[in-house]
């Protein structure tokens, strides 16, 4: 009798193990397959999706990218790229010149970007200015620097698989060299931090004679 009972129980455990296992396996699995893509990589801050940028992001001086919250790929994924027009090797001092900042990919849905200029002791050099509401300054960065960038309504495509801003820059009187920091997003428009191409470009400018 006593090994009856006990076999009996030793049998509802086991059928009970099995109802368990049976129903926590789809959760522990959904569980791991998100996981693996949601974690973030060791040194990666995660914000949410942002309309611009808060603070800067050129990757220059030891910023961080747009990676540090779009941190799905790579930088400068094969497949699209970066293109800055108009900065040459060298500039005359005070001149005034047209810049144009383009991203593209083969799954660009919406793009974004982020310029900074600066001396090589990291203080601002020149000044950005533009026409429209495509563009604005970054907000929450130093009084003394400028970080021009796409503002919510600079974001669509202009055909294709591309975005494209264009602005000037006042070159410094001084002619001191200058390094232009760049960091674009060709996104995919998921409104989430995955599947977006994140692309950074230096460019350092002497003045002209020297």
């Amino acid at each position: 009798m006593l090994f009856h009972q006990a076999t009996s129980h030793q049998s509802q455990m086991k059928l009970s193990f099995q109802l368990i296992i049976l129903i926590a396996f789809p959760f522990v699995v959904g569980l791991m397959v998100n996981g693996e893509k949601s974690s973030v990589p060791d040194g990666v801050r995660y914000t949410e999706y942002p309309e611009h940028l808060d603070g800067p992001y050129t990757g220059g001086f030891g910023e961080e990218t747009c990676r540090s919250c779009h941190f799905d790929y790579d930088l400068n994924m094969d497949g699209g790229g970066l293109s800055v027009e108009g900065l040459s090797e060298s500039y005359t001092p005070g001149e005034m010149i047209p810049v144009t900042v383009t991203v593209q990919s083969k799954y660009l849905e919406i793009g974004g970007f982020q310029m900074s200029a600066r001396f090589e002791d990291g203080s601002r050099a020149g000044s950005f200015q533009w026409d429209g509401n495509e563009l604005m300054f970054t907000p929450e960065t130093d009084d003394n620097m400028q970080y021009i960038q796409h503002s919510e309504s600079g974001t669509k495509p202009d055909s294709g698989r591309s975005v494209s801003w264009s602005f000037n820059w006042t070159a410094p009187e001084d002619g001191s060299t200058v390094i232009f920091n760049v960091a674009a997003n060709a996104g995919n428009y998921d409104d989430s931090s995955f599947g977006d191409w994140i692309y950074v470009k230096e460019i350092t400018l002497k003045s002209a004679g020297i």
